[in-house]
């Protein structure tokens, strides 16, 4: 989870912000209940409906046209949409097997051991690239220490807690509805404090990718009451030879 959730999923995110903007990036991310649905159905977890399926190629339309217009942008922000969607997919992939792992049953403990397992992986990869030596430690700014402080404390301390916590008592694909709210809060927020392009672009495939998510949503939900109605059905059919014999 270590690997899945913070070198690969936040590696590849922080790298790629070097030359994606955090809009672009955060509809990008929106990807994850997308890729959460595909691996649950390649493992067997499961099936994907009409509506959801519908949802995928919305999603893929709308990722489509989020990146469209890059290809004759330079390469590095071309490699790093790729990188986002390659951290989404591993988030994803963390998601699906993280029920399966054998892990502190307490919130907090689950929460510690995936955070240093990640943060030593992500410093061994920052040593062994030579990051360390590149850093000037004494132009960090007091702005930069509180942001940090804020990302450890509400980021990780608090946000992560509860979304391990959700794992362990909801679906994975119902946990990564924060995706609903996420993108829309990155775009308007790049928008407004980093002047981050609002073009029509953006607005279309932000439609298409949400819409996308509901889709999936609505998919599961219907899924899942047919399940229930499948198990319910399946129940009264072996209860009855018995309460035949019983009268």
């Amino acid at each position: 989870m270590g690997a899945f959730f913070f070198l690969v999923g936040h590696g590849t995110l922080h790298w790629a912000e070097q030359y994606v903007g955090s809009g672009l990036a955060a509809l990008l991310i929106a990807t994850e209940p997308m890729f959460i649905l595909v691996l649950a159905w390649a493992s067997g977890q499961q099936r994907i409906s009409r509506l959801s399926a519908l949802g995928l190629g919305l999603g893929v339309v709308g990722v489509a046209i989020l990146t469209g217009a890059e290809r004759s942008a330079q390469s590095s922000s071309l490699l790093g949409l790729a990188a986002v969607l390659v951290g989404s997919l591993s988030w994803s992939a963390g998601v699906v097997i993280s029920p399966k792992l054998k892990l502190p049953k307490d919130a907090l403990g689950r929460t510690a051991v995936p955070l240093v397992c990640g943060a030593a992986l992500l410093l061994i990869a920052a040593g062994m690239t030579g990051e360390f030596q590149a850093t000037h430690w004494a132009s960090i700014s007091l702005k930069s220490l509180l942001g940090l402080a804020y990302l450890i404390i509400f980021g990780s301390v608090v946000a992560f807690t509860a979304y391990t916590w959700l794992l362990q008592r909801c679906p994975p694909a119902l946990v990564a509805t924060h995706t609903y709210a996420n993108p829309v809060v990155a775009v308007l927020l790049g928008w407004l404090l980093a002047s981050e392009p609002l073009t029509m672009r953006v607005v279309v495939s932000s439609v298409a990718i949400l819409g996308a998510i509901v889709l999936i949503r609505r998919g599961e939900r219907g899924s899942a009451s047919a399940n229930s109605e499948a198990m319910a059905r399946s129940e009264e059919a072996e209860l009855r030879p018995a309460m035949r014999r019983v009268s």
